[in-house]
């Protein structure tokens, strides 16, 4: 039978304790890039032309909403917390219409819909972007703690 013995239990426990503190640190900074980032792709989709008010979207603009007075557009916003063994981040719009521009309206021609928030997540994932944006943070991690 093999036996392990630890002789300096507590600095091998102060260590670990550390390294718990910089994981946290790495996640909460790279949920916060990519909260931040996906808020700034929403943004970008949420404008994807031009028109006055009351004339409806102009043709050949691309999928997303046109910008009237660029109230949805400056809505967005993005929220983080941290709890214990908790990390929220919110992002999205506050303006009440932003719903039936995202899903589209019964309102509007069948089927009708411009999506800004959903396609702003998936290009952060497709792109690769958030994969990189949690590599990289977890690799500055790694790389400090040797």
């Amino acid at each position: 039978m093999a036996a392990i013995v630890i002789k300096n239990l507590s600095q091998v426990l102060a260590g670990l304790s550390a390294f718990e503190k910089q994981i946290e640190q790495a996640g909460q900074l790279a949920l916060t890039q990519a909260a931040l980032g996906l808020e700034r792709q929403a943004k970008l989709n949420a404008n994807t032309g031009t028109h006055p008010r009351g004339q409806g979207h102009t043709p050949g603009t691309g999928p997303g909403p046109n910008k009237v007075t660029g109230t949805l557009q400056r809505s967005i916003s993005t929220e983080v917390r941290y709890g214990f063994g908790s990390y929220v981040a919110t992002v999205g719009p506050s303006v009440e219409y932003a719903r039936a521009v995202e899903l589209g309206s019964p309102r509007w021609k069948s089927g009708v819909r411009y999506p800004f928030l959903s396609t702003a997540v998936g290009y952060m994932v497709k792109s690769g972007t958030l994969n990189r944006i949690f590599t990289l943070n977890f690799a500055r991690l790694m790389k400090g703690s040797k």
